[in-house]
Protein backbone atom coordinates (compact mmCIF):
# COMPACT_ATOMS: atom_id res chain seq x y z
CA UNK A 1 0.00 0.00 0.00
CA UNK A 2 1.13 3.39 -1.49
CA UNK A 3 2.14 5.89 1.73
CA UNK A 4 -0.32 9.02 1.40
CA UNK A 5 2.08 12.32 1.46
CA UNK A 6 -0.58 14.85 0.52
CA UNK A 7 -4.02 14.75 1.37
CA UNK A 8 -6.69 16.93 -0.64
CA UNK A 9 -8.40 19.60 1.05
CA UNK A 10 -9.72 21.77 -2.36
CA UNK A 11 -10.14 22.29 -6.00
CA UNK A 12 -9.74 25.12 -8.28
CA UNK A 13 -12.93 25.50 -9.98
CA UNK A 14 -12.15 28.40 -11.95
CA UNK A 15 -11.25 32.58 -12.14
CA UNK A 16 -13.96 34.61 -9.64
CA UNK A 17 -14.06 38.53 -11.19
CA UNK A 18 -10.95 40.32 -12.99
CA UNK A 19 -8.10 40.58 -10.56
CA UNK A 20 -6.84 37.09 -9.93
CA UNK A 21 -9.28 35.67 -7.33
CA UNK A 22 -10.03 31.78 -7.71
CA UNK A 23 -13.07 30.07 -6.20
CA UNK A 24 -12.37 26.88 -4.69
CA UNK A 25 -14.48 23.75 -3.66
CA UNK A 26 -13.33 22.73 -0.58
CA UNK A 27 -12.96 18.88 0.25
CA UNK A 28 -12.20 19.88 3.80
CA UNK A 29 -14.65 19.47 7.26
CA UNK A 30 -13.02 22.38 8.00
CA UNK A 31 -12.86 24.78 5.21
CA UNK A 32 -12.46 27.93 7.91
CA UNK A 33 -8.71 26.52 8.06
CA UNK A 34 -8.32 28.57 4.61
CA UNK A 35 -8.30 31.97 6.94
CA UNK A 36 -5.75 30.91 8.56
CA UNK A 37 -3.33 29.49 6.20
CA UNK A 38 -0.41 31.70 4.60
CA UNK A 39 0.91 29.34 1.90
CA UNK A 40 -1.35 27.36 -0.50
CA UNK A 41 -0.19 24.00 -2.19
CA UNK A 42 -1.10 23.51 -5.80
CA UNK A 43 -1.05 20.15 -7.77
CA UNK A 44 -2.13 18.96 -10.69
CA UNK A 45 -4.38 16.46 -11.03
CA UNK A 46 -2.47 13.65 -12.19
CA UNK A 47 0.89 14.35 -10.79
CA UNK A 48 1.98 13.76 -7.05
CA UNK A 49 4.37 16.44 -6.66
CA UNK A 50 3.34 20.05 -5.85
CA UNK A 51 3.52 22.03 -8.96
CA UNK A 52 3.05 25.62 -7.20
CA UNK A 53 3.54 27.37 -3.91
CA UNK A 54 1.98 30.35 -3.72
CA UNK A 55 1.84 32.99 -0.51
CA UNK A 56 -2.22 33.35 -0.02
CA UNK A 57 -2.94 37.02 0.50
CA UNK A 58 -6.85 36.63 1.39
CA UNK A 59 -9.70 34.02 1.61
CA UNK A 60 -13.60 35.10 1.84
CA UNK A 61 -17.02 33.76 0.92
CA UNK A 62 -19.10 34.78 -1.77
CA UNK A 63 -22.62 33.49 -2.23
CA UNK A 64 -20.82 30.13 -0.13
CA UNK A 65 -18.25 29.87 -2.00
CA UNK A 66 -14.70 29.96 -1.39
CA UNK A 67 -12.44 33.02 -3.27
CA UNK A 68 -8.63 33.16 -2.91
CA UNK A 69 -6.66 35.14 -4.00
CA UNK A 70 -3.00 34.09 -4.15
CA UNK A 71 0.21 36.54 -4.60
CA UNK A 72 1.53 36.68 -8.21
CA UNK A 73 -2.41 36.08 -9.76
CA UNK A 74 -3.11 39.62 -10.68
CA UNK A 75 -5.58 38.96 -13.29
CA UNK A 76 -8.70 36.79 -15.02
CA UNK A 77 -6.18 34.78 -17.02
CA UNK A 78 -3.54 34.03 -14.25
CA UNK A 79 -6.58 32.91 -12.31
CA UNK A 80 -7.82 30.86 -15.32
CA UNK A 81 -4.72 29.06 -15.68
CA UNK A 82 -5.39 28.13 -12.05
CA UNK A 83 -8.48 26.11 -12.79
CA UNK A 84 -8.68 22.48 -11.91
CA UNK A 85 -5.68 22.40 -10.02
CA UNK A 86 -5.74 20.73 -6.50
CA UNK A 87 -5.05 22.22 -3.10
CA UNK A 88 -3.14 19.86 -0.89
CA UNK A 89 -1.50 19.94 2.46
CA UNK A 90 1.15 17.63 4.24
CA UNK A 91 0.10 14.81 6.83
CA UNK A 92 1.57 17.28 9.31
CA UNK A 93 -0.64 20.05 8.39
CA UNK A 94 -3.56 18.59 9.22
CA UNK A 95 -6.72 19.34 11.35
CA UNK A 96 -6.98 17.48 14.40
CA UNK A 97 -9.91 15.32 14.38
CA UNK A 98 -11.94 14.60 17.81
CA UNK A 99 -11.58 10.92 19.12
CA UNK A 100 -13.17 8.65 16.88
CA UNK A 101 -12.91 10.13 13.77
CA UNK A 102 -10.59 9.49 11.30
CA UNK A 103 -9.53 10.88 7.63
CA UNK A 104 -10.64 8.80 5.03
CA UNK A 105 -7.07 7.74 3.42
CA UNK A 106 -6.31 6.51 7.14
CA UNK A 107 -8.83 3.71 6.92
CA UNK A 108 -8.05 2.86 3.13
CA UNK A 109 -6.06 -0.32 2.62
CA UNK A 110 -7.27 -1.61 6.53
CA UNK A 111 -8.34 -5.16 6.84
CA UNK A 112 -11.81 -5.47 8.48
CA UNK A 113 -11.77 -8.84 10.08
CA UNK A 114 -14.49 -10.27 12.53
CA UNK A 115 -14.80 -10.75 16.47
CA UNK A 116 -13.89 -14.16 15.76
CA UNK A 117 -11.07 -13.51 13.47
CA UNK A 118 -12.22 -14.18 10.00
CA UNK A 119 -10.54 -12.19 7.60
CA UNK A 120 -13.14 -10.52 5.07
CA UNK A 121 -10.89 -7.88 3.07
CA UNK A 122 -9.90 -4.45 2.91
CA UNK A 123 -11.31 -0.95 2.84
CA UNK A 124 -11.24 0.34 -0.70
CA UNK A 125 -13.42 3.60 -0.45
CA UNK A 126 -15.39 5.43 1.99
CA UNK A 127 -19.10 6.43 0.67
CA UNK A 128 -20.15 9.27 2.79
CA UNK A 129 -23.97 9.28 2.70
CA UNK A 130 -25.27 11.74 5.02
CA UNK A 131 -26.71 9.65 7.97
CA UNK A 132 -23.50 7.34 8.41
CA UNK A 133 -20.24 6.55 6.60
CA UNK A 134 -20.27 3.42 4.57
CA UNK A 135 -17.42 1.22 4.32
CA UNK A 136 -16.61 -0.43 0.71
CA UNK A 137 -14.80 -3.77 0.99
CA UNK A 138 -13.19 -5.77 -1.53
CA UNK A 139 -13.42 -9.27 -0.41
CA UNK A 140 -10.44 -11.65 -0.22
CA UNK A 141 -11.51 -15.08 -2.92
CA UNK A 142 -13.93 -17.50 -1.01
CA UNK A 143 -15.40 -14.86 1.19
CA UNK A 144 -18.73 -13.65 -0.61
CA UNK A 145 -19.61 -13.68 -4.04
CA UNK A 146 -19.99 -10.23 -3.99
CA UNK A 147 -17.44 -7.55 -5.43
CA UNK A 148 -18.04 -5.65 -2.78
CA UNK A 149 -19.40 -5.50 0.79
CA UNK A 150 -20.89 -2.66 1.94
CA UNK A 151 -20.49 -2.28 5.59
CA UNK A 152 -22.46 0.70 7.73
CA UNK A 153 -20.49 2.71 9.75
CA UNK A 154 -22.62 2.21 13.16
CA UNK A 155 -21.87 1.24 16.62
CA UNK A 156 -23.50 -2.57 16.09
CA UNK A 157 -21.40 -3.28 13.02
CA UNK A 158 -17.48 -1.16 14.07
CA UNK A 159 -16.73 -2.63 16.77
CA UNK A 160 -12.76 -1.58 16.50
CA UNK A 161 -10.37 0.85 14.59
CA UNK A 162 -6.37 0.10 15.07
CA UNK A 163 -4.79 2.35 13.10
CA UNK A 164 -1.65 0.70 14.14
CA UNK A 165 -2.80 -3.11 13.86
CA UNK A 166 -3.69 -2.13 10.45
CA UNK A 167 -7.73 -3.59 10.46
CA UNK A 168 -10.97 -2.97 11.55
CA UNK A 169 -12.86 -5.49 13.87
CA UNK A 170 -16.49 -5.79 12.31
CA UNK A 171 -20.02 -7.81 13.14
CA UNK A 172 -21.44 -8.63 10.29
CA UNK A 173 -25.10 -8.13 9.97
CA UNK A 174 -27.35 -11.08 9.11
CA UNK A 175 -27.46 -11.18 4.80
CA UNK A 176 -24.32 -8.93 4.45
CA UNK A 177 -21.99 -11.63 2.85
CA UNK A 178 -24.91 -13.30 0.61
Amino acid sequence: MRQTKWVLIGEIVGPHGNRGEVKVIPHTEFPERFEQMEKVRLFRPDIEEPFALYPLEGARWHKGALMLKLQGIEDISGAEKLRNMLIKVGLDELMPLPPGRYYIFQLIGLECVTPSGQKLGTITDVLQTGANDVYVVKPYPGVTKQREILLPVIEDVVLEIDLDGKRVVVELLDGLLD
